[in-house]
């Protein structure tokens, strides 16, 4: 299912006060290795039947299991009732949510006046919406678990969209894992994987990054600054990995249908083709300050999926493929925020840090290598007066730029990372002889002193070749009763 979350790409000021449920601690958040959750089908109905992509948390006790998408469009973790499917039992709605939780089966279930709880004040809710403000207790995988962390439920009848795990810079998850001690800090590494025809999980890795999947150097952006210039031909997109394809502006839709010979007439719904007149290019994509990424035409173009009668997304037609972009030739331009989705994202890593003002991109290591293994690198708040050390690029020296400590209770900025795109024609270079791309690896300084080993959990993955995605299910994740070791 796809997300409903209106994006925007507004900043907008906020207050978020952390007042309980967290115990202080006098040990350095240094000690406290990287939140790693990796981006993986996991299976979310009683059944087992029913599977959606995302990261896993376990919410309530016992622990009701959830594959939460990201989004830095939102700034806390959101979940669906139960009850909007109807039942349990009902996989098809079940699955397309990432889960549904059942407040009467939680013994730490709280429900919160809004403006008492412990979240973000900053997200808009739907005029029609039903939502609940509650904490309870969330498990992270191997990293333990937190209680008392702020969620928010939609109620609805019908639902809203998939669990979503929010990023965005007044993020009360980020925030809450930290002071949970289950992240060293707020700084997050996101690389989002495959969903090409050889699929790949993706990582998601808070309070640092992952080193093995950066292909070289890092270029700097700046976060809640306006990029674009009067009487320039860029356009303002957000880094918004919630949705898989990218959004560009009617006029650049329309120029890629043009470019890559898509028959609306034949094919209405979207930017459709039939497999035997597949566009053959590649597309390239040239940000503001010259950093250029190029989408293979193997993952720009999938076989056309939709989710089946348990909710997993799988291939619907194998004789139509479709593009990684969004169709919106007829939409008014005002309505539509240009937007870098997941896609982008398999081809970039992304490192984000609030507290500093800035986000990164640095070419991302190809899918398509099976010998990565991941190797989290660090960024912590210490607790005491010492700097954390900066993401390098390749002018930093380990111990270099400094990042300002933030408090769990502070003014903070609430919206999206944005990035300026060069728009026009040269958007898009379709090359009918796709040449290689040289790449070279460029090794990294180390920006902190730890560095810590992947995981028992990120090691031992079973795949199912049953679902789209090859699953990540852990059984030493489990507890009886549904709960996380």
């Amino acid at each position: 299912m796809a997300p409903q979350w209106r994006t925007h790409c507004s900043w907008l000021s906020s207050l978020a006060v952390f007042a309980s449920f967290f115990p202080s601690h006098t040990v350095s958040q240094c000690d406290i290795p990287p939140l790693k959750l990796a981006w993986s089908n996991i299976t979310v109905t009683q059944d087992g039947l029913g599977v959606a992509r995302g990261f896993e948390l376990g919410i309530g006790t016992p622990h009701q299991i959830f594959a939460f998408r990201p989004a830095t469009s939102l700034n806390n973790t959101r979940i669906n009732n139960v009850l909007s499917c109807g039942s349990a039992s009902n996989n098809s709605c079940i699955g397309g949510f990432g889960g549904g939780f059942d407040p009467s089966k939680s013994k730490t279930y709280s429900v919160s006046i809004k403006s008492q709880w412990n979240g973000s004040q900053v997200d808009a809710e739907s005029s029609t919406g039903a939502y609940v403000y509650f904490n309870d207790d969330v498990g992270f995988q191997s990293n333990g678990h937190v209680e008392g962390f702020p969620l928010v439920m939609d109620s609805e009848e019908g639902g809203g969209a998939q669990s979503g795990l929010p990023l965005g810079t007044s993020s009360s998850f980020l925030r809450a894992a930290v002071a949970g001690r289950v992240a060293p800090s707020q700084v997050f590494g996101l690389w989002s994987g495959s969903r090409g025809v050889d699929p790949r999980d993706g990582l998601l890795v808070i309070g640092g990054y992952d080193q093995a999947r950066i292909n070289g150097e890092f270029s700097t952006f700046p976060v809640g600054l306006p990029l674009i210039r009067a009487g320039s031909d860029e356009i303002i997109a957000c880094v918004e990995p919630a949705t898989q394809r990218s959004v560009f502006t009617p006029e650049i839709a329309t120029t890629f249908a043009q470019i890559t010979g898509q028959n609306s007439t034949l094919y209405p719904k979207g930017m459709h083709y039939n497999v035997s007149e597949r566009p053959m290019g590649d597309m390239t994509i040239t940000l503001s300050n010259g950093y250029q990424t190029t989408i293979s035409n193997e993952e720009l173009f999938t076989p056309l999926r939709g989710s089946d009668k348990n909710g997993r997304y799988a291939i619907t037609n194998d004789s139509i493929v479709e593009a990684g972009v969004a169709d919106n030739r007829k939409n008014d331009p005002g309505d539509v925020t240009p937007t870098l989705g997941g896609l982008f994202l398999t081809f970039n890593y992304l490192v984000v840090d609030y507290a500093k003002g800035e986000f990164r991109l640095a070419p991302a290591v190809a899918a398509t290598n099976d010998n990565v293994s991941p190797n989290p690198t660090t960024i912590c708040t210490p607790s005491d007066s010492a700097a954390p050390a900066p993401i390098p690029t390749s002018s930093d020296k380990p111990g270099g730029s400094k990042m300002n400590v933030g408090a769990i209770a502070g003014g903070t900025v609430g919206g999206l990372a944005s990035v300026a795109i060069l728009a026009g024609l040269g958007f898009l270079l379709f090359r009918r002889r796709r040449q290689a791309q040289k790449s070279a690896t460029v090794e990294m300084p180390s920006p902190v002193a730890v560095s810590r080993q992947p995981s028992e959990m990120m090691a031992a993955e079973e795949p199912v070749p049953v679902y789209e995605m090859p699953t990540s299910r852990h059984a030493s994740l489990r507890k009886s009763g549904g709960g996380f070791q």
